[in-house]
């Protein structure tokens, strides 16, 4: 069925740990990565994900997510933990976005709610509520500040940069932290990357400070269920720290940002799963999967599993329910995203 959209909530008897998509990631700091929705308003030439090609969407209920959130919060330590909303998607297209904010600033423990965006749905008002909703820190995607270019690379004809430009000024004024932060594509950006560390230096002449305005340039990554662009293959991360040095003596502005730039420190994570490679488990199907050859298995009550279904299998709503063998193919243990395969041949 295309377009379908799945709604997560406590009825659904999806997990919502496990999945990489949707749901919330634990990767043993401070930060808890919270993913409410898979839809958006782009295709991206380079999207690692592919997001707005899914045939099912998910999107979950912001109370199913507040629960488990306090659930990790209360096993890391109710100080210093930031929220930060990472959708494989467009998080100004999830309606319970504001209802979110508002219930994870009455949790203890909360001292920084920052959201990744492509921007491009900003406008004043939303930008009011979004100061009203007392939001840290709101991390741009901004790849060039062309006009030509950024429709190019994010297949999008009608893309206004001068209408995002402003609306960066808008938040800054706001109060809003803004982290710009472009990809890099070697050959292909090289110019648009110096354009952007420009536009930055200019704005921090104005008096925003590296807190309130930061650059995070992204190397450029594929995967096998991503978008590529042509002919553009990534560099070495050597390579891209080299360039990064070699720009930061440059424009002398910081450019390799790490865990201390965010205040991101280790903390206590939610017990692994102990799962390895070519482990054999047996799970129940919950869901479909965002692919026709994908479903959602339930471990346990914390815990889901993507299954990729081999030929020639696809997703029937006859698994539903059904309890099967599936042979773990990716195991995090970082963050306990487990992906499996089904059948175990």
């Amino acid at each position: 069925m295309k377009d379908s959209v799945v709604y997560v909530d406590y009825n659904s008897n999806i997990p919502l740990m496990g999945i990489d998509f949707f749901g919330v990631i634990d990767r043993g700091t401070n930060i808890i990565e919270v993913k409410p929705l898979t839809l958006c308003n782009l295709k991206c030439k380079y999207c690692f994900v592919s997001a707005g090609d899914y045939v099912t969407n998910f999107v979950v209920n912001h109370s199913y997510l507040i629960e488990k959130i306090k659930e990790i919060i209360s096993i890391k330590g109710k100080y210093k933990i930031e929220i930060h909303i990472a959708p494989y998607g467009e998080i100004l297209l999830y309606r319970e976005f504001f209802d979110l904010i508002s219930e994870l600033w009455k949790i203890e423990g909360i001292e920084t709610i920052s959201v990744q965006s492509n921007g491009l749905l900003l406008d004043r008002e939303v930008i009011e509520k979004l100061k009203k909703a007392k939001l840290s820190r709101i991390n741009i995607s901004l790849n060039t500040l062309d006009k030509n270019m950024a429709s190019y690379l994010c297949s999008c004809n009608n893309y206004d940069i001068n209408k995002l430009l402003n609306n960066i000024n808008i938040l800054l004024e706001s109060n809003i932290d803004v982290l710009i932060a472009p990809v890099w594509f070697p050959g292909e950006n090289d110019t648009d990357i110096e354009d952007i560390i420009k536009y930055v230096i200019e704005l921090r002449s104005k008096g925003y400070n590296e807190k309130q305005l930061q650059l995070g340039i992204q190397k450029y990554l594929i995967y096998k269920t991503g978008r590529k662009l042509k002919k553009i293959r990534p560099k070495s991360w050597k390579y891209f720290y080299l360039q990064l040095t070699k720009l930061e003596k440059k424009y002398r502005i910081k450019l390799k940002l790490g865990p201390h730039d965010f205040n991101i420190h280790k903390r206590k994570s939610i017990s692994n799963l102990l799962l390895k490679k070519n482990d054999v488990i047996d799970v129940i199907v919950v869901c479909r999967g965002r692919w026709e050859k994908e479903c959602i298995g339930m471990i346990n009550r914390n815990f889901g599993i993507k299954i990729l279904l081999k030929n020639p299998f696809k997703f029937s709503p006859t698994l539903l329910g059904k309890k099967i063998s599936v042979k773990v193919i990716k195991a995090n243990y970082k963050d306990n995203i487990i992906t499996a395969s089904f059948p175990t041949n």
